[in-house]
C-alpha cells in the first residue's frame, strides 16, 4: 500500500527543507529511468547553487527553516557512488544521506530485474566507512530490499533490526533514518520502523502537508529530468502536476523487480539474515 497519508506519529516533520532522490550516477547507458550522470548531476548542483538553494544534512534537517534548503539522498547505494560523490562533496559542501540494503552490500543487484540487462555493484564495508569518514550519512533501506509492506511482523522487525546493526557495525554511527523499499509503507510499517529505533522515514511520494517524521516525501530525479523539470518540482511550477504524475508512474515501474523475483522464484527469505 502507497500511503500519503499521516497515518503514523503524529509529529511533523519540517517541510521547509526539500529532500531530492538519486539512484544511479553513471556516466554511460544504463537500463531504466534512475540514472543520472555525474556530470548532469554536478550541472544541477550549479544551477541550484545559482538559484540560492542551500544543501543541509540529516542531523539538521528539523531545525532549517529556509525554503530555499535542499537535503541530497541516494537510494541502493550503488558502488560508483564512491568514485564521485567525494569530490562534489567538497566542491559544493554537501553531505548525502545514502540509504543502504544491507545484505547486499559488496554484491550486485541481484534484487532488481534490471541486474538481467546490467551488473551494477553495490558498496561494499570500506566504501561505505570511507564516505562516511567523509561526512556521508547512511540510513537503511531494508536488509533484503524487500517490500514491507508484504512481511509478517516477525520478518519486518528482523528486516528493520538487521540492517540497522549491520550499517551501525560499519560507520560505528547510529542509524535513525530508513527509505521504504520500493516507496511502499502503511502505518504497521512505521510503527515498528519507529519501534527499531529510527526517527525519520523517507517515502517515494511528493512532498505534502501532511507529512510527518515517519513519511517525509521526495522529489525523485530521474534520467528524464532535465534543470527546467526540476524547477518546476521544487518551486512547484505549472507543470508541477505531471510532474508529479511522471514520478509516480515512473515509480511504479518498481513492480517489474516483485514480479521479477516472483517469476524467477528469486526470494531473500530462504537465506539466513
Amino acid at each position: 500500500m502507497l500511503s500519503d497519508k499521516n497515518s503514523g506519529d503524529k509529529k511533523q516533520t519540517n517541510t521547509n527543507v526539500k529532500t531530492l532522490v538519486f539512484h544511479k550516477l553513471l556516466p554511460r547507458f544504463s537500463f531504466g529511468s534512475t540514472n543520472f550522470s555525474p556530470l548532469r548531476f554536478e550541472k544541477l548542483l550549479i544551477k541550484l547553487s545559482k538559484d540560492g538553494y542551500s544543501f543541509t544534512s540529516l542531523d539538521k534537517i528539523s531545525s532549517t527553516h529556509d525554503q530555499k534548503t535542499l537535503l541530497i539522498t541516494f537510494d541502493d547505494g550503488y558502488q560508483h557512488l564512491q568514485k564521485y560523490l567525494p569530490s562534489l562533496m567538497e566542491k559544493y559542501h554537501f553531505r548525502p544521506l545514502i540509504f543502504i540494503s544491507s545484505y547486499y552490500i559488496g554484491k550486485n543487484n541481484k534484487w532488481d530485474y534490471s541486474y538481467l540487462f546490467q551488473n551494477t555493484p553495490h558498496l561494499n564495508r570500506e566504501d561505505i566507512k570511507y564516505l562516511s569518514e567523509l561526512g556521508a550519512d547512511f540510513g537503511s533501506h531494508g536488509h533484503h530490499h524487500r517490500s514491507l509492506t508484504k512481511l509478517s511482523l516477525s520478518s519486518l522487525g528482523e528486516e528493520l533490526r538487521v540492517s540497522k546493526d549491520i550499517i551501525e557495525n560499519i560507520t560505528k554511527k547510529e542509524v535513525i533514518s530508513i527509505s521504504y523499499p520500493f516507496g511502499r509503507f502503511n502505518q504497521q510499517v512505521m510503527e515498528n520502523v519507529k519501534e527499531a529505533g529510527y526517527h525519520f522515514g523517507f517515502t517515494m511520494n511528493f512532498p505534502t502537508l501532511n507529512d510527518n517524521q515517519l513519511s517525509i516525501g521526495r522529489y525523485a530525479i530521474y534520467g528524464y529530468d532535465t534543470l527546467f523539470t526540476i524547477n518546476q518540482k521544487l518551486s512547484h511550477g505549472f507543470l508541477y502536476p505531471l510532474e508529479k504524475f511522471k514520478a509516480r508512474f515512473t515509480n511504479k515501474l518498481s513492480n517489474g523487480t516483485l514480479l521479477y523475483k516472483r517469476l524467477t522464484r528469486y526470494n531473500e527469505t530462504d537465506k539466513k539474515l
